[in-house]
């Protein structure tokens, strides 16, 4: 039996054609249910003479798709799409984010505390897992996070697992190193550069969350200290969260490289300073293995 969509279908390709539907019948109504949900099928009556003649088929009931399983098939596909357009959304994040290959998954539940002070671990996990999940509130409040200490504890990866949880939210970042950022500032200065020095620091002022990782190395000039200042005084000022990393381990030594109105704006609010003062987790991994070996 030829489903009414199709029919119609044929009626609207010969424009001529009159609605094959009519709403009266001397055949009684088949009775049927889906396969599928056991739901009642409908049909409708198709009993145009004019139609019939010129489709040569005889008054007959067409059946109609079940209203149940069409509506399911409808949100599973917008769903589908939804998820698609999503995951879209969130690769663009995550790629605009210029986080590399070896940070790009990383999640706070990758992060394993070891060593003797897992109990600190543990402290500044639990601090940035509340501080991605609750990223829209600190979106607004404009909270900044300074993570110092060794070399290889994890602050990289942290910074990495905050970044791949918000983008989720459809949040933007940025992730850049310190030195990269001031070498792309300087490379604007040759006349033969695309881009301006403002027009970079115009979109680092404006991703939700800004992380500079290898803070501290020495600065070569004023001019370089002061872009710096500037980037970090404009998010400052327009309540945008940045977090820095470092592996300086004393605050005045930071306050010498940054200058103390930066860091006195980690002691403002729900910004927070988070020592991560406990040994490279290479050099643990490289202690077990020795002592296996032994």
């Amino acid at each position: 039996m030829e489903t009414i969509g199709k029919t119609i279908k044929k009626a609207m390709e010969r424009k001529s054609l009159p609605s094959p539907i009519s709403p009266r019948s001397s055949l009684p109504e088949p009775e049927k249910f889906c396969p599928d949900c056991g739901s009642r099928i409908e049909f409708v009556f198709v009993g145009n003479p004019i139609f019939l003649k010129a489709m040569g088929k005889e008054p007959h009931w067409a059946e109609l798709p079940c209203k149940v399983c069409e509506e399911k098939r409808r949100k599973r596909e917008e769903e589908e799409r939804r998820n698609k357009l999503r995951q879209e959304r969130i690769n663009t994040l995550l790629k605009n984010s210029m986080l590399k290959k070896r940070f790009v998954q990383k999640t706070f539940d990758s992060f394993i505390p070891y060593g003797k002070e897992k109990a600190k671990q543990s402290r500044v996990l639990s601090i940035v897992r509340e501080f991605a999940a609750n990223f829209r509130h600190h979106r607004e409040a404009g909270t900044w996070l300074l993570f110092m200490g060794n070399v290889g504890t994890g602050k990289g990866h942290l910074s990495a697992a905050i970044i791949n949880e918000i983008v989720k939210s459809g949040f933007s970042a940025l992730y850049t190193k310190m030195p990269r950022l001031l070498r792309e500032i300087k490379d604007t200065f040759n006349h033969n550069s695309e881009i301006t020095q403002g027009e970079i620091i115009c979109q680092i002022e404006k991703v939700d969350l800004l992380v500079i990782d290898e803070v501290g190395i020495q600065f070569g000039t004023d001019t370089e200290r002061m872009i710096i200042y500037e980037i970090l005084d404009s998010r400052y000022e327009d309540m945008m969260p940045t977090i820095l990393t470092t592996n300086v381990k004393e605050i005045k030594t930071l306050e010498k490289l940054l200058g103390e109105r930066i860091i006195d704006r980690f002691y403002e609010g729900e910004s927070k300073i988070l020592l991560f003062d406990w040994e490279s987790y290479r050099r643990y991994q490289r202690g077990i293995k020795r002592t296996e070996e032994g």
